[in-house]
């Protein structure tokens, strides 16, 4: 496990560029959000890792819409907590840094209510690291992606 955490700490200073590029970028903020509540995992991790990276990638999405890298985008002030869906999953990050860029965002049209649809990540965080791994590198193609969502959504 220490090996993907460390993995995934580089994929998180990449910039996207690339509808997979942000999926991986998720994958791996996921993996260092569920790593990071594990005490044999502390030493490596912090939050003073995570959370800027989750802000930069979002101000990245917000300020790039029009190239449609996620396929939702909303932020919810009572919770404190931005949504983010890509192939299918919904990501969601609590207490980002707000930038100008975000904060934007969240007060413009474009900040369109979606429901968190109930489906916790950070138990399967290792497995969705390992298939944006294999989308990036296409040893897998997006409709497997697609059919391992509808697995874990039962639909």
């Amino acid at each position: 496990m220490i090996e993907l955490i460390e993995e995934a700490k580089l994929y998180i200073k990449q910039n996207p560029q690339y509808k997979d590029d942000v999926f991986l970028s998720l994958c791996s903020l996921n993996l260092l959000n569920a790593a990071i509540k594990k005490d044999e995992y502390k030493y490596v991790l912090s939050y003073g890792i995570i959370k800027p990276s989750v802000s930069k990638l979002v101000e990245f999405c917000v300020t790039h819409q029009d190239d449609k890298l996620a396929e939702e985008l909303y932020y919810s002030q009572m919770e404190r907590c931005m949504y983010i869906r890509s192939f299918g999953f919904q990501f969601s990050f609590h207490n980002i840094t707000i930038t100008n860029d975000i904060k934007r965002f969240i007060d413009s049209d474009l900040n369109i209510f979606v429901k968190w649809d109930g489906i916790k990540l950070q138990p399967i965080a290792k497995e969705l690291f390992v298939l944006a791994k294999k989308l990036k590198n296409k040893t897998i193609c997006d409709a497997q992606i697609t059919e391992f969502h509808k697995t874990l959504s039962g639909k």
